[in-house]
């Protein structure tokens, strides 16, 4: 179980920090992502935005902080499931809007977008469960900051591997649009 939670944290904090730098790497990027916002949501566009990049943010150091990871993960299940709601409204109201999730993006929300969210989803919930779990059995008075026993109890050689394959699989979640646009005929995005 070490592993697996090991695993949904470090996918989890990795994925939205790829997310945050991605909006924030220039201006540029984040007004193409200020603009998709406008274009998904029926709220203002400028604070929607800074405060989904603020959540992002927010969400690696709360999973790298032991006392602080079931935060970080509600706060990361909260925007997963927000950003499939407004993926989900926009599909059924026809709306081809390019997806500003990890930059620079010209793929339009899809199906695609949802199956990362699904899977992003399950990564977060199992880990708030994990993370719940653990503070019921720990106790509040065990868990002393600064310290985490998951991450220390896997060793350098399996905190590596793990972290490996977190990276891997942030890596293509967060290309699942364009993977999934390779598959999409062309007369359909048009």
């Amino acid at each position: 179980m070490a592993y697996l939670f090991a695993f949904c944290r470090l996918l989890t904090g990795i994925v939205f920090l790829m997310s945050a730098v991605s909006k924030l790497r220039g201006r540029a990027a984040y007004e193409e992502f200020t603009a998709a916002t406008r274009a998904l949501v029926r709220l203002p566009a400028r604070p929607v935005a800074a405060l989904v990049v603020a959540a992002e943010i927010a969400i690696a150091p709360l999973l790298a902080w032991r006392p602080t990871v079931l935060a970080g993960f509600c706060v990361a299940l909260g925007l997963l499931v927000a950003f499939t709601a407004v993926i989900v409204v926009a599909l059924r109201r026809g709306r081809r809007v390019p997806c500003r999730c990890f930059g620079a993006s010209a793929v339009p929300v899809g199906a695609g977008h949802l199956a990362r969210n699904a899977v992003l989803i399950v990564v977060a919930a199992a880990g708030a469960v994990q993370a719940g779990a653990g503070a019921v059995q720990a106790g509040a008075g065990a868990l002393h900051a600064g310290t985490d026993a998951v991450f220390a109890g896997l060793g350098p050689a399996g905190l590596a591997a793990v972290a490996l394959a977190a990276g891997a699989v942030a890596v293509l979640l967060s290309a699942i649009g364009e993977i999934a646009g390779l598959f999409t005929s062309s007369s359909r995005r048009r």
